[in-house]
């Protein structure tokens, strides 16, 4: 989460610059921009020592450690878990790319620079107070990695199907071959459910979660691990309007004077991952649910149209999973006895 917070004086930032091979590191968010400290690391598992010790001997006496870094594809996510092996209390914030852009943008730097950048990342650390990422136990990643290896073959599957019948082809052995490689995405996309499954049963803390957020109507085994692995335990979120607001899923307006009024339509700021399960399930909800199908006939009511109404829906369906988990209760419609 990202929203601004009460800037903590026991706490000084630093930040890292990630690419695959190495890191800028930044030194610290408080400071004027001249006076920050970069150092490069190799990113590897060994080189975090060398680069825990060399923040422990710039921190201030007193203060406590905390990094902000994009989150770049799997890179930050590994480093997290590599420097807090070595030092749990470690605060750690792994933030939207398109934030942190837009951030630095506004302090209206000439130059663009790996180290440019690992500074300028520093004081947002230190001015936005970014929520601090969640360790993910072994089974979560377990669990993350089959989801998002399923959505990549079910991709690569679609992007297939689409090549396959855009055209005739003259060659039938290409069509065949094109017609194989789906029938095998398919064989292992059903291998990968049937692993998640397993892998949820195995698991009381994951098995009594997908029990809850399965009590609703619309949501799946795939919807609801998608949501667990990509936004993390919904019952951190203090509010409904925070966790939406991670997700990507609150209303973005347009509007300026009387020259510009544009139609509200989603942020898209988080996970996209997430944004896609929950319309794919939005899809059922809006028609077998009995409170969701209400919301969404009386949008369309309203005068908004189909996808409009289907947002509604996705937001709302979110919020539901979170009060779920929240009350831990099975979801009961309104009107039904409790």
């Amino acid at each position: 989460m990202n929203h601004r917070r009460q800037i903590d004086p026991a706490t000084c930032w630093a930040a890292f610059d990630l690419a695959k091979l190495n890191l800028q590191a930044a030194t610290w968010g408080h400071q004027e921009l001249c006076d920050r400290t970069i150092q490069s690391f190799n990113r590897t598992r060994k080189a975090m020592k060398l680069l825990l010790a060399w923040l422990r001997d710039r921190a201030p006496e007193g203060k406590q450690i905390a990094i902000v870094m994009e989150a770049t594809g799997s890179y930050a996510e590994e480093v997290a878990e590599w420097l807090l092996d070595l030092d749990p209390t470690l605060r750690i914030a792994i933030v939207n790319p398109g934030l942190t852009s837009a951030f630095i943008r506004s302090l209206g730097l000439r130059n663009k620079t790996d180290d440019l950048d690992a500074k300028a990342l520093a004081q947002y650390g230190q001015e936005r107070q970014p929520m601090l990422w969640q360790r993910p136990s072994p089974e979560m990643k377990a669990l993350k990695d089959l989801v998002r290896t399923r959505i990549d073959l079910i991709q690569a599957r679609t992007a297939m199907k689409l090549r396959l019948g855009d055209h005739e082809r003259t060659a039938k052995v290409a069509s065949k071959a094109m017609a194989t490689v789906i029938e095998s995405l398919t064989a292992q996309i059903a291998v990968l459910d049937l692993a998640i499954e397993k892998h949820v049963a195995a698991h009381e803390e994951l098995s009594h979660q997908v029990r809850r957020l399965s009590s609703i109507k619309g949501v799946a085994m795939v919807t609801a691990t998608t949501i667990m692995v990509e936004l993390g335990d919904l019952r951190r979120f203090s509010s409904s309007r925070q966790l939406s607001a991670f997700a990507g899923m609150s209303p973005k307006q347009r509007q300026s004077g009387t020259s510009l009024n544009g139609k509200a339509h989603l942020c898209k700021m988080g996970s996209g991952r997430a944004r896609a399960a929950l319309y794919m399930a939005a899809g059922s909800a809006s028609r077998y649910n009995p409170d969701l199908k209400a919301t969404y006939e009386a949008l369309q009511a309203k005068g908004k149209t189909k996808r409009s109404a289907l947002g509604a829906v996705m937001r709302k369906l979110l919020v539901l999973m979170r009060a779920v988990l929240v009350a831990d209760h099975d979801w009961v419609p309104m009107g039904s006895a409790a």
